[in-house]
């Protein structure tokens, strides 16, 4: 094993154990409520878990994305009521552009915005996840085609509040002409779709862990919950839904992994890896918790079981960062402006 896949497995190991103990349903009720996580964050911090990613000239670990999966996936595993993956992405975006990452959340904006001459940007992100929770943010924007990538501050004047099916705080953030605190050209790891390509890869690693948490819960209740003198889990009925469970997570943690080796071979072209890996554990999200909630029947909704935290995450995330339609439309174009004859030749490639 090298150095990089050392730090990695500590990594995951300590934030795997972090969360453990501090990450409950009280705690994650109370984010819910709207009240902040600090004590958590502030020892997340304290393990420089955030710039795990970051380039090392920045005083991050320098970590490819597959290396950094399982550190990622800690946070779909407990559904983790902080933005430790969206400040680690926003991290490696600023890192990689030469500007030091702040302490605190990042938020991360998945549109372009506008930048005009005097470094004021305008535009609109219909749905930012956490955007209440540090309030700074990394965008990129453009300006006469030319692409920067920008560091901001939010303030309540940005923002309005919206729910959200996870519950988590975020907002609709509106901009015009607001400065920018700092800005830089684009990295060369930043491609044509900005971040949302890197918030595809992190959403598909968070989905495809909650569905692994989606399991063990539903295998364990199907084991335990008696029914006509036996485990529930004993019905061939019940069991066709935990086998087409446990499919839907090993198609997930494979096309998430998929998705981190593309964006470790050329992040700026990451977006085919991206698309795959979001399709994929997107559609596996929708299918693996239906499955999950009829096992469970109406006790997976209710505040004394703590499934529905993890589907909530699921659904979520499953419209955030591109929905597979969007990407399956990024994958399709391409290849019906080309021609059916390149059909075959790009599948088996």
């Amino acid at each position: 094993m090298s150095d990089q896949q050392d730090i990695g497995a500590l990594l995951a190991e300590q934030l795997e154990r972090l969360f453990t103990r501090q990450v409950d349903p009280a705690l994650m009720v109370a984010v819910e409520r709207g009240e902040p996580a600090d004590a958590l964050w502030q020892e997340i911090e304290s393990q420089g878990a955030v710039l795990a990613l970051a380039d090392p000239q920045a005083g991050g670990a320098g970590l490819d994305w597959v290396t950094c999966r399982a550190a990622l996936a800690t946070t779909g595993l407990h559904a983790a009521p902080v933005p430790l993956g969206e400040t680690m992405v926003a991290a490696w975006g600023l890192a990689a552009a030469g500007i030091e990452p702040p302490a605190g959340p990042l938020a991360v904006f998945t549109s372009i915005l506008t930048l005009d001459a005097q470094d004021r940007l305008t535009g609109t992100e219909t749905w930012l996840p956490w955007a209440r929770a540090g309030g700074s943010a990394v965008a990129v924007a453009e300006r006469e085609g030319q692409r920067s990538l920008v560091l901001l501050a939010l303030d309540e004047s940005d923002l309005t509040p919206l729910d959200s099916v996870a519950r988590v705080p975020g907002a609709r953030v509106v901009l015009s002409g607001k400065p920018a605190a700092r800005r830089v050209s684009a990295p060369s790891c930043v491609g044509p779709l900005g971040l949302l390509p890197a918030m595809g890869v992190l959403r598909s690693v968070q989905m495809a862990a909650a569905l692994d948490r989606v399991l063990s819960l539903t295998l364990e209740y199907a084991n335990t919950r008696q029914q006509f003198g036996k485990p529930i889990g004993r019905f061939q009925a019940v069991q066709h839904l935990l086998a087409d469970l446990a499919g839907q997570v090993a198609a997930a943690q494979t096309a998430a992994l998929y998705g981190c080796r593309q964006f470790d071979d050329n992040a700026a072209a990451g977006d085919h890896g991206a698309a795959v890996a979001k399709i994929v554990t997107s559609r596996a999200a929708g299918i693996g918790a239906a499955a999950a909630h009829q096992v469970f029947g109406a006790i997976g909704v209710t505040d004394e079981h703590p499934l529905h935290h993890f589907t909530r995450r699921l659904w979520q995330w499953r419209s955030e960062a591109g929905s597979e339609h969007f990407w399956a439309e990024q994958l399709g174009r391409p290849l019906i402006a080309a021609g059916g004859a390149a059909l075959w030749p790009a599948i088996a490639d």
